[in-house]
């Protein structure tokens, strides 16, 4: 899996490519645990170019959206295909995260919150 990260004033977005399956879901962890150390606890999670998911994986974003918010912080998803938006449904998280259409959209939400 390869995982771009741009930083955007207060959010940083995160743009995933690539399966989030067993060894993605390991670098996803440690790549949103190094965010969250760095001070970057207003997250932008990019799904657009993430073809499978696990629920391991639903769950990693689960826990470091809970870190997030113990700092006042947020994650947003973006780019949601088909098959996340069901699974999501499936693991009953789809009320948990506040998604977007676009990169655009969840940053300005971060900007306006600022």
């Amino acid at each position: 899996m390869i995982i771009d990260r741009v930083d955007m004033g207060s959010a940083t977005v995160l743009r995933l490519e690539g399966d989030i399956d067993e060894q993605g879901v390991k670098e996803l962890r440690a790549f949103l645990l190094g965010c969250i150390k760095e001070g970057r606890h207003n997250l932008i999670v990019n799904l657009r170019d993430v073809k499978y998911i696990s629920y391991m994986g639903v769950g990693v974003l689960v826990e470091r959206l809970r870190q997030c918010r113990l700092f006042n912080g947020d994650m947003k998803l973006t780019g949601m295909n088909l098959y996340s938006q069901r699974l999501f449904r499936m693991v009953g998280v789809t009320s948990v995260f506040d998604t977007y259409e676009s990169e655009n959209q969840a940053v300005q939400v971060f900007q306006e919150a600022a």
